[in-house]
């Protein structure tokens, strides 16, 4: 299933949303990505942009990984902040940043959102959870 973005809201016009659908697949990650970065840079906060695809990528893949269910992603850019949530509909367990050996190659997901992020967390619902970070 294709994301397909809306966006609310203009350059000019705050705050700003960026609303994305994925399916559970591989190409999700490319997507979000690629839609994330392109509305940094509409809303003038591209020194954000590099981050917050590295964040993006990080949560949309722990979803599809993890819960195999579709995704939402939303965006909000508001003056000089950006955050991100991805909304799944799995189950409602919190994630958390689990330790992994030196030389494994993935599990340091979380870590890296924990780093960068200015703040972020989990909001169990009903049929899944949400995951997001702000930054800065």
């Amino acid at each position: 299933m294709a994301g397909t973005p809306t966006h609310r809201g203009g350059p000019l016009s705050r705050p700003a949303e960026l609303v994305l659908r994925l399916g559970p697949d591989s190409l999700s990650c490319g997507q979000a990505r690629h839609a994330v970065r392109t509305f940094c840079y509409a809303h003038a906060l591209p020194h954000l942009a590099d981050d917050a695809e590295l964040l993006t990528s990080e949560l949309v893949t722990n979803a599809v990984q993890h819960t195999g269910t579709l995704i939402t992603l939303v965006a909000i850019c508001d003056d000089a902040r950006l955050i991100v949530n991805v909304r799944d509909d799995g189950c409602g367990t919190a994630p958390s940043a689990r330790v992994v050996a030196v030389d494994a190659e993935s599990g340091r997901g979380l870590q890296l959102v924990d780093r960068i992020a200015g703040r972020w967390g989990t909001t169990p619902h009903g049929d899944g959870k949400s995951v997001w970070f702000r930054l800065p």
